[in-house]
């Protein structure tokens, strides 16, 4: 037997006994309510109805309270009756009984490979007291995910891992409270009747196909219990224009009455040092207060070589007392494009790029000294960029990436999106794609570590659905961002199709001459693509090919460590001579990853592609070598 539901224009089919949570449709994502309000002439982000706050923030605010969650969890997986205790953050490939290499085990037996639910329980003890405001602030989940305080359903959230944030004050009790959180993977292969695997294509879910990468499920990042004041600074935004600096201070009035104050700031950075605004709050309402203050002519720059970041105090005064305050960390930089290439504060760069997934043996639920660990290998083999994965990742990678002097991609989805999903994405305002945009981009403005926008990888370029995609892709980077930094994107093939460039700042492109194609392609592709979009900066966003650790042969020999760091050198030769244009260059990948994709062997290797110049186990390549020394500059 079977029932059938309509999701907007699509009809979808599931047996009685199927999870709808499964379903291929926008549910979960309309759910979140993601939506662009201008708010005082300003472009604000909001989610679950409430201007989506900071996620910076940690222990030690003397007028918010943080209760963490993390550490012990009870949890089975849809269709198990006995509960185990797992350690959050989790993911439930890191179980013991995990096999990643055996696809035909899909069942729970198999957490690796099981695609379903997986079900988290744990109690809270609050204190709760009146006049105070209670969310609960989760890391990263993923896929997707529903969320009950006490029985009441509070949340469903589709994110690949972005942190969120829900109010629970109506839900929560004095006492101890009961936390049930629904984790839910989708499958993205199904086996048919002769016994083969075939990837399943969908049209509302982040990615139509099994990506190049593990989709991780579980309660992959921190939780926590915020108890904050009824008058909450829910975001501050800084930019750096030459020797002011400019921003906004978003504060959220969640009382039944109208609240007076004033908000101060306060930076060593500041020719003045502090400065304050008055403010007024309706009931029930957000304001956006701008400023725009000199700088102090000592207060260092951010860049690579010197990753100078400085404290913002921002106070908000009512009724003769503090009631909420909050500290921002920010560095002082411009990036941007002049003419054909790059520029940061004033002075040309080239990007020398590695890709990277945060992801150890143990998957994606890893701390913050293990990210440090994967950022280093990216330093040490002389990357002063590195692209991220296909999706917005935990807030502590930004934050380490500031410090290290590493510039990053701000990136949250479009992987791979063909005509039906191409399409669904651009005409629903509120889709996965769109919602996970603007969370991204609101989130990932303030980082000085963030350099360019990379809006989408290797979608379908000879559609004509194609074009409107990309374009809204650039409107939604705009709305709120205001033009701040380049936009780009990494398109399947520099010139074939209609990649559509005119709507870039920066052309960005996918190569794997000589790994996948004919090395000899390169040079005429890259006077083609020269030649097709002039007085542009030009960046490849993947390059590569694998190579099994310690295995040695002849240069040609495909598969060899000499291969691999062969042809690494062979591109550079071809590469550098078209700089500029040429601005960037981004090796695929920094290390070993797991992928559900099958063409660089990782079949044979628990899950592991080969394609890094270090291995799983952070044991250099000889492509290591080879890319530190590589300068792509002209002399």
């Amino acid at each position: 037997m079977k029932f059938t539901f309509a999701i907007g224009l699509l009809l979808i089919q599931l047996p009685l006994a199927a999870d709808p949570d499964l379903g291929d449709h926008a549910s979960f994502a309309h759910a979140m309510k993601v939506e662009t309000r201008m708010v005082d002439g300003a472009p604000v982000v909001f989610q679950y109805g409430e201007a989506r706050p900071d996620f910076e923030a940690s222990e030690g605010n003397e007028w918010r309270s943080r209760t963490n969650l993390d550490g012990e969890w009870q949890f089975r997986f849809e269709g198990q009756k006995e509960e185990r205790v797992v350690q959050v953050p989790h993911n439930w490939e890191a179980m013991e009984e995990s096999k990643f290499w055996d696809q035909d085990d899909t069942t729970f037996e198999n957490p690796a490979r099981f695609n379903g639910a997986g079900h988290y329980r744990r109690v809270l003890f609050c204190d709760k007291k009146e006049d105070r405001r209670y969310r609960l602030e989760f890391g990263g989940v993923r896929e997707r995910a529903r969320v009950w305080v006490n029985g009441k359903e509070v949340a469903q959230h589709e994110g690949l891992g972005a942190s969120f944030s829900v109010e629970v004050t109506d839900e929560l009790v004095s006492g101890e409270n009961e936390v049930r959180v629904k984790v839910l993977r989708l499958a993205n292969h199904r086996k048919g009747e002769d016994g083969k695997w075939r990837e399943i294509e969908g049209i509302h879910t982040p990615y139509p196909k099994a990506p190049d990468y593990w989709p991780y499920a579980g309660m992959t990042g921190s939780v926590a219990l915020w108890e904050e004041s009824e008058v909450t600074i829910r975001k501050v935004q800084v930019r750096t224009e030459g020797n002011e600096l400019k921003g906004r201070v978003v504060i959220s009035n969640r009382s039944a009455k109208k609240q007076e104050g004033k908000i101060t700031l306060a930076s060593s950075a500041l020719a003045d040092g502090t400065f304050e605004r008055q403010v007024s709050l309706e009931p029930e309402s957000v304001r956006v207060l701008e400023f725009s203050e000199t700088l102090d002519s000592e207060a260092g720059r951010w860049s690579p070589a010197e990753p100078n970041l400085h404290q913002l105090q921002i106070r908000f005064h009512g009724a003769g007392e503090i009631a909420d305050g909050t500290e921002l960390r920010f560095g002082l930089r411009e990036f941007g494009v002049q003419g054909e290439q790059l520029v940061l504060n004033g002075e040309p760069i080239f990007l020398k790029g590695v890709a990277a997934y945060c992801e150890t043996e143990k998957g994606a639920a890893i701390s913050r000294e293990e990210h440090r660990e994967i950022l280093a290998l990216a330093k040490e083999a002389g990357a002063n960029f590195v692209r991220l994965p296909v999706r917005q990742c935990d807030p502590v990678v930004y934050q380490l990436a500031d410090e290290m002097g590493l510039m990053l991609t701000g990136e949250w989805g479009g992987f791979w999106y063909k005509e039906k999903s191409m399409d669904a994405q651009t005409r629903d305002p509120f889709s996965i794609f769109q919602s996970m945009g603007r969370v991204a981009v609101w989130d990932l403005m303030n980082r000085p570590s963030v350099v360019l926008w990379c809006t989408n990888n290797e979608c379908h370029q000879f559609c004509p659905e194609y074009e409107p995609f990309v374009k809204m892709n650039r409107s939604l980077v705009r709305e709120i961002d205001g033009g701040m930094l380049p936009v780009t994107w990494a398109a399947w093939h520099p010139h074939f199709g209609e990649p559509h460039f005119e709507w870039a700042d920066v052309v960005g492109f996918n190569e794997y001459r000589g790994a996948m194609d004919s090395f000899d392609d390169l040079e005429p592709d890259m006077k083609l693509v020269r030649e097709q979009n002039p007085g542009k900066p030009i960046i490849i966003m993947e390059n590569g090919s694998w190579a099994e650790l310690g295995r040695r042969g002849k240069k040609g020999q495909r598969g060899t460590e000499d291969w691999q760091a062969d042809l690494l050198r062979r591109q550079w030769e071809v590469l550098r001579q078209h700089t500029p244009p040429l601005a960037g260059y981004t090796f695929w990948t920094l290390k070993d990853y797991r992928s559900r994709k099958t063409y660089t062997g990782n079949r044979k290797a628990n899950g592991w592609s080969g394609m890094g110049m270090y291995s799983e186990g952070y044991e250099p390549k000889m492509a290591r070598d080879v890319f530190r020394e590589l300068d792509f500059t002209r002399e």
